[in-house]
């Protein structure tokens, strides 16, 4: 019995001690975690307490690296790496066709300030039915309390054939974007556009010109049309032959139209029948271009491929190509049409506001290039009070646009019937309307009467850019299935001494992808890329071949005069004085930058026949401070390492073959 009892109280002594330690043990955790908190929450605080000191010494500093808001305001960063560079953070979002033609960055809360929307605009999209306005990219959905977009059923006849295809196509424009996902940014390009007029496809061009006539509605400048004939029929028969790249009645009403009111600019889809072919087709993958399309005065838009970041653009595949019968270069410019997320409605279930779906087609890229037009002529509005003329927003697209070099492997330099001139690129656009309020001549209209010729000069003031100019006008319309469709033909060229620069074209006796250097007597649009090392000035001019003329109100032809706009970018300044080129000429031979210097100095000849081999710097005293040499005359730029130099006033000298030349400098 003894040893029952003492076995009891063992266990029992056991139990307890177990019991007693596992509660202590218990207790000891909790604060161990709870020191660990206390210490991560240190770490933490002195880990954004270091950083912000590092924010605010780069704010202090003012580091050019730091991105500024559009008051001019420095935005803290997030982050700051060890070596101290800002990190910002960004929203993921899905394949975006606003930035794949760089419209986030002229939106509201844009980088740049532009804060462009498309207040102001109205644009018509004519498809087969209509927009469903309710939709909630739209209206914004039931617990927005926002202004809605303004849609309005043009044609009360058929107000209530709603279609998928125009809401998707609107919502490129429009949409508000309250839908994502990770694999798509639905926002339109221009979704504060004042107003949207949607039209049935049955009686378009007419409908346009009623638009037009309106006086009232002069907001009322561009119109989206993603629609056309298909190449072949469901059983792959082609349609007529005088349908497929001829200028037919249609297209020469449109040309008209475009011509009577010049600042209306008709943007159409190129098609979806890139892949296929048909019987009389005489090279495989080209002249698939239908209907309208290849009117003069319109804008055909072409798509491209992308990577979901917006960026790598490529060949689709399935657009259409051209070029037209006559030879002439269409489309004009590509949007993003590749797997693209869009609003959407459904027969089945009508009244549903939110649908959506992923798409693809030429469908999508005009509307991204319509709503395109709408951002660059609010800005211009803006600036200037007054919207360009169609041709000049063509030559503008046309001028800034990403040329895409690559097609099936090969290399394509320049524009061709697939892409056109390139892809969209309306950040560089809106910049040359923005150089234009204090260099006039960046986007310059003109008139030519007979036998006249327009003349710009050019100075170049640094190296290492491209001196590119770009020609646009609204031709009179053609006879039906004219086999030459120009009426009147300007010339665009530029001279340096004897060297004369050509536009692109297309050859007149082969069909082939991509253009080549030449006389182009084909398109109303010319462009030209000085590819050469530029350096000096050049002379800018267009003239004009033949008679100018114009079909009047009885069929006959009338002589006229012809409006255009000239397009002009380059590392330098414009002028229309000749006097003027020369007198900056004379005294300003070399660009040295930046003044005051710090690090190094870079010497540019602006002249390329001024080579230079020896250049010095002297201290006011005359005195050699420093000095860089070759064995020949050869240098045409260089830098100039002055970090060791005191803070001062100083004298470069530049030895050229004829003279040494002198110039002040400052370092600081």
């Amino acid at each position: 019995m003894k040893n029952k009892k003492i076995l009891l109280i063992t266990m029992f002594v056991v139990l307890s001690c177990v019991t007693s330690t596992t509660v202590n043990n218990k207790t000891i955790d909790q604060d161990e975690i709870a020191l660990q908190k206390q210490a991560l929450k240190k770490r933490i605080q002195k880990r954004i307490l270091g950083q912000n000191r590092i924010i605010d010494s780069l704010i202090k500093a003012k580091d050019p690296r730091l991105k500024k808001d559009k008051e001019g305001n420095y935005i803290r960063p997030n982050r700051v790496t060890p070596s101290g560079k800002p990190l910002y953070f960004i929203a993921y979002h899905g394949r975006s066709h606003r930035k794949a033609i760089k419209a986030n960055i002229l939106e509201p809360d844009g980088s740049l300030g532009y804060n462009l929307d498309g207040n102001g605009i109205k644009m018509g999209i004519w498809d087969g039915g209509h927009i469903f306005a309710a939709h909630d990219e739209f209206t914004g959905g039931p617990n927005y309390l926002g202004p809605s977009v303004d849609i309005e059923i043009s044609d009360s006849a058929t107000a209530d054939i709603w279609s998928s295809h125009p809401t998707s196509v609107a919502s490129v424009v429009v949409a508000k974007g309250l839908f994502h996902r990770d694999s798509y940014e639905m926002t339109g390009i221009a979704p504060g556009l004042d107003k949207i007029f949607s039209y049935n496809w049955e009686n378009d061009v007419f409908e346009i010109f009623e638009q037009l006539q309106l006086n009232a509605n002069s907001d009322f400048i561009i119109s989206n049309h993603s629609y056309g004939y298909p190449l072949t029929d469901e059983n792959n028969v082609p349609i007529p032959s005088e349908y497929i790249g001829d200028y037919s009645d249609w297209s020469a009403l449109l040309d008209e139209i475009a011509y009577t009111y010049p600042t209306y600019l008709h943007v159409l889809a190129a098609g979806n029948d890139g892949r296929k072919s048909y019987p009389d087709q005489q090279v495989s993958g080209l002249d698939q271009l239908t209907g309208s399309t290849s009117a003069k005065n319109v804008l055909t838009v072409g798509s491209f491929s992308m990577d979901d970041n917006g960026s790598n653009k490529g060949i689709t595949d399935f657009s259409s190509a051209g070029p037209t019968n006559d030879f002439r270069i269409k489309p004009e410019v590509c949007g993003p049409g590749e797997n693209l997320g869009v609003a959407s409605w459904s027969v089945n279930n009508p009244s549903a506001t939110n649908l959506y779906q992923s798409n693809s087609g030429t469908s999508f890229a005009s509307p991204a290039a319509a709503g395109g037009v709408a951002l660059l002529q609010q800005l211009h509005k803006r600036i200037f009070n007054e919207y360009m003329d169609g041709a000049a927003v063509k030559a503008l697209l046309c001028h800034t646009a990403d040329d895409i070099t690559e097609w099936n492997g090969q290399d394509i330099t320049g524009p061709d019937v697939k892409t056109g001139y390139g892809a969209i690129n309306l950040e560089k656009a809106a910049m040359l309307i923005q150089k234009d309020e204090k260099e006039n001549l960046t986007i310059h209209n003109f008139e030519l009467d007979q036998g006249d010729t327009e003349t710009i000069y050019f100075q170049t003031t640094s190296v290492g850019e491209l001196l590119t100019t770009t020609v646009s006008w609204y031709d009179p319309p053609s006879a039906f299935y004219a086999t030459k469709t120009l009426i009147n033909d300007l010339d665009l060229r530029v001279t340096q001494e004897n060297t004369t620069y050509l536009p692109w074209k297309l050859p007149t006796d082969v069909i082939q992808p991509s253009a080549v250097l030449g006389d182009n007597d084909r398109d109303n649009i010319e462009k030209i890329v000085v590819l050469d090392e530029i350096g000096g000035h050049y002379k800018i001019t267009i003239s004009h071949k033949g008679i100018l003329q114009r079909i009047n109100e009885d069929g006959e032809f009338e002589n006229t005069t012809q409006k255009g706009t000239l397009i002009a970018s380059g590392p330098g300044f414009f002028t229309k004085s000749e006097q003027e080129l020369n007198q900056f000429a004379n005294v300003n031979s070399f660009l040295v930058t930046p003044i005051p210097a710090k690090e190094s100095i870079t010497i540019s000849a602006l002249d390329n026949s001024m080579p230079f081999k020896t250049l010095i710097i002297f201290d006011l005293s005359g005195r050699k401070i420093a000095i860089k040499t070759r064995s020949s005359f050869s240098l045409k730029s260089a830098v100039f390492d002055v970090f060791n130099i005191q803070s001062g006033v100083y004298v470069l000298g530049i030895e050229t073959i004829s003279k040494t030349l002198f110039k002040k400098i400052m370092i600081k």
